[in-house]
């Protein structure tokens, strides 16, 4: 057997080379093919399959609140608290806030992305420490700091001695305790997706996570104010056992008997427990999947566009097998040949498939959005190179039975005449090669209606009006410590302060600042109560986005005042509470009245402040292009500090001409204070555009190469028509056919194959196209004009493809093609 198969290896690859033409566009086409699905496999295997780096990472789980306004949100530090003790299918829970800290005191002042913690978060996890012991096995001391890998080499060197040294922390000293391995990666959570971006660089214990246990027999105990903010991601392990399902129902019981216990602030809240790769993945898994069925696409082209190659060149060898066969030898070993030689074939291509996959991974992580968790560790490591061999024996299987099976026929009158005296070739093998062409045709417009689907999304959200002026505005972030952010009134002042500095400045019109920027920033929101109206119920409770803002920051934005006025100067701390609404807010719950006069309250305690509404300003789609704009209450900085503030500068000219004048001036009245995240407001909303430009640019790409590889598969089948039927065009030219009516009949077997693979395209795209549904904005999966407009563009190509085999069929001298 082994001496056989040597045989046929070295046959089948001394056949090749006898072919190098036929053999390069096989290699390159399956490399193609190949090299995109490996490409795609990396990514999908370094995110979605391989294990989380934590300990039993299968059982560990979020706890989160929720309600209708807010379907998925962080927990209070009381909740958290009740869940801990009460929810016995997850014993173990820790409390997260993620935060920004500034470093200082050894080297460039720096704003880094951090984490508060529950002192039993590292042994939660189960990750041990690359250096020294993180907060000490659960007891943490209040100085304690613990690096991430990344910052101890960029900022330390990588320092050995690191552990026990001291660094400055929000204008705090902190003692470094432990430095975690570089595997250990921990994003900033979000509760509708899986990562905000900015994961944290280093940990410090939370004291407001870590809320004494009180009896639980206590009457008395209230919590009410640690229950009304929810800032804490929980993270629990699940008892052995138990599963998300347990957790989920228990978690809603307990839910329902704090509602009962404190209905002030937990009444109408429930639970979500999320495992924890749903809540990091679950975002970008279909995005992904919509990737693989294009690579899938673009390898099953590849692989009939080689099975259509080997048919040609099985065709050109039929007398070879036939006489083989007259000569004894057994079917089995003919086909056994025929796949030797595509196994070589496909093996070759997925060897040139894996730099391929290299270069596309390459390319993939530069294009991807930020926030997927892992994916710029992806590698081309052992799981996926055994991915491509076997992609590779799969790919010579399947390409390669169609034409072993038809040469290998058993010798009859019509295949001996197909290997000699006939000028064409067999009906079995134009079947064959006619149906594969139109095969490729319609995968390629499956792929190509996706990808006209997701490029018509994208542009139609690019083209939204986001309710901001983006022209020369410029952002960067401002995050205050040490005695500056425990004070609120040096808060104020030092924001008073730094806007007159900047609108001082040469070249910048105005300035202003939020807490968080819309369109890719963080979010608050908060549910509210109008004077005057009965308390709603849990279901009926009305929300909005509360926003913290200067005076000046509508201007700056490009936003305008459509009623009463902006905020000002005169409302300060010691003035009446005012608020301002949008457009919305005011047409949702006062749309035959003047909003401005009301009074509402913010939150759900009866001892919050009556704020006056001063005025209502135009509606921005703050959670980005894809969503319509909501109700959102504006609150003055004056009144409401804030520790960290996002300021907006509008300039005359380039908006990073003014980045150093700006440093200057927050050095001025801070010489320790770092300016971060400096972009423009274009860039900042480019960002939220990432994930659907990311989805349209590789689907076009991806279908690009499809259709490239369905115009070879076409013309290749077309011109072999032309050079097969050279007798034929003879005879009919002699009979007295017209160039015109050669040109006719070889532009019509194109358009014929054409043809039907559309057909057959239209209903598959038309079935596939509704899993892009909730990748989609702006247009339906069944849009006509992109499938109009793709089923053009085929019917094109193919009229391209039959042309220049066309025009030589129109050449042919007929009296020396039946001499020949």
């Amino acid at each position: 057997m082994w001496s056989d198969f040597k045989q046929d290896l070295v046959y089948g690859i001394r056949s090749l080379a006898r072919t190098p033409a036929f053999t390069c566009v096989a290699l390159v086409t399956l490399a193609l093919g190949i090299g995109a699905n490996t490409a795609i496999f990396s990514v999908i295997h370094g995110v979605l399959l391989k294990p989380l780096p934590y300990a039993d990472a299968d059982r560990l789980v979020f706890v989160w609140s929720s309600s209708r306004a807010f379907p998925r949100a962080p927990l209070t530090p009381g909740r958290l608290v009740d869940f801990r003790d009460q929810l016995s299918s997850v014993p173990e829970l820790a409390g997260i806030s993620h935060i920004s800290l500034n470093l200082t005191g050894s080297g460039e002042a720096e704003r880094l992305s951090g984490s508060s913690v529950s002192s039993n978060f590292f042994d939660l996890l189960g990750v041990p420490a690359l250096l020294g012991d993180p907060f000490h096995g659960g007891r943490a001391d209040d100085r304690d700091v613990v690096l991430g890998y990344g910052l101890w080499k960029r900022r330390f060197g990588g320092d050995p001695r690191i552990v026990g040294r001291e660094i400055t922390i929000n204008a705090t000293s902190r003692r470094i305790v432990a430095v975690m391995p570089a595997e250990f990666e921990w994003p900033a959570i979000t509760a509708a997706g899986s990562s905000n971006g900015g994961a944290p660089e280093l940990w410090v214990p939370a004291a407001r996570a870590d809320v004494p246990r009180m009896p639980r027999d206590d009457p008395h105990q209230d919590l009410s104010a640690n229950r009304s903010a929810g800032y804490l991601r929980a993270v629990g392990r699940l008892r052995d056992g138990a599963t998300p399902a347990d957790a989920q129902r228990e978690s809603e019981a307990l839910a329902q008997r704090f509602a009962e216990r404190y209905p002030l602030t937990d009444r109408g809240r429930g639970a979500v427990v999320q495992p924890m790769r749903e809540q990091f993945f679950g975002a970008v898994r279909q995005p992904l999947f919509v990737l693989v069925a294009a690579v899938g696409f673009v390898l099953a082209i590849a692989c009939a566009n080689a099975a259509s190659l080997l048919l040609g060149r099985a065709t050109s060898r039929r007398r070879e097998i036939a006489v083989r066969l007259a000569m004894g030898a057994h079917r089995g070993r003919i086909v056994r040949q025929l796949l030797t030689e595509s196994a070589v074939l496909s093996l070759c291509g997925a060897a040139l498939g894996l730099a391929v996959a290299s270069w596309a991974r390459a390319w993939l992580v530069a294009l991807a959005p930020p926030g997927i968790l892992r994916l710029e560790a992806t590698r081309i490591d052992p799981a996926v190179l055994f991915f491509t061999l076997a992609l590779g024996v799969l790919t010579g299987l399947i390409f390669g039975m169609v034409p072993a099976w038809q040469v290998s026929r058993r010798v009859s009158c019509e295949d001996l005449s197909d290997g000699g005296t006939r000028g064409t070739a067999g009906r079995g093998a134009t079947r064959s090669r006619d149906l594969l062409v139109g095969a490729q045709v319609a995968v390629a417009l499956v792929l190509l209606v996706g990808a006209g689907l997701l490029i018509r999304s994208f542009s139609t959200l690019s083209r939204v009006d986001t309710g901001i002026d983006t022209r020369n505005l410029l952002a960067f972030d401002i995050f205050l410590s040490g005695a500056r952010a425990g004070a609120p009134a040096r808060q104020v002042a030092f924001y008073d302060d730094l806007l007159r500095e900047l609108r001082a400045l040469p070249g910048v019109r105005s300035a202003g600042a939020a807490v968080t920027l819309p369109i890719g920033g963080d979010d608050f929101a908060t549910t509210f109560a109008i004077e005057g109206r009965p308390v709603p119920s849990p279901s009926e409770e009305p929300s909005a986005g509360y926003q913290i803002v200067t005076p000046g920051y509508f201007g700056t934005m490009g936003m305008r005042i459509r009623a009463g006025r902006d905020f000002s100067e005169s409302d300060t701390r010691d003035s009446p509470r005012v608020v301002i609404v949008n457009e919305t807010l005011a047409r949702q719950h006062w749309p035959a009245a003047d909003p401005v006069g009301r009074r509402l309250r913010v939150g759900r305690g009866m001892s919050d402040p009556w704020m006056t509404v001063v005025g209502v300003v135009s509606d921005i789609r703050h959670l980005g292009p894809a969503r319509e704009p909501r109700p959102e209450l504006y609150e003055v900085h004056t009144q409401s500090p804030f520790s960290f503030m996002a300021f907006v500068v509008r300039t005359e000219g380039d908006p990073y001409g003014s980045v150093s004048s700006i440093r200057a001036a927050v050095s001025r009245l801070e010489p320790a204070q770092p300016v971060a995240g400096i972009r423009t407001m274009d860039e900042h909303l480019e960002r939220s555009l990432s994930r659907p430009r990311f989805m349209s640019t590789l689907t076009a790409a991806f279908a690009v190469l499809a259709l490239t590889l369905a115009v070879i598969g076409l013309y290749g089948v077309i011109a072999y028509s032309v050079t097969q039927r050279t007798r034929e065009i003879a005879i009919r030219a002699a009979l007295g056919a017209t160039p015109f009516d050669v040109l006719r009949m070889v532009i019509a077997k194109a358009l014929g194959l054409a043809a039907a693979g559309i057909v057959a395209g239209v209903a598959a795209a038309a079935a596939l196209a509704r899993l892009l549904t909730g990748l989609l904005y702006g247009v339906t999966a069944t849009d006509p004009a992109t499938y109009l407009a793709v089923a053009a563009l085929l019917m094109g190509v193919a009229l391209l493809s039959g042309a220049l085999p066309a025009i030589r069929a129109m050449r042919i001298d007929g009296a020396r093609a039946l001499k020949t």
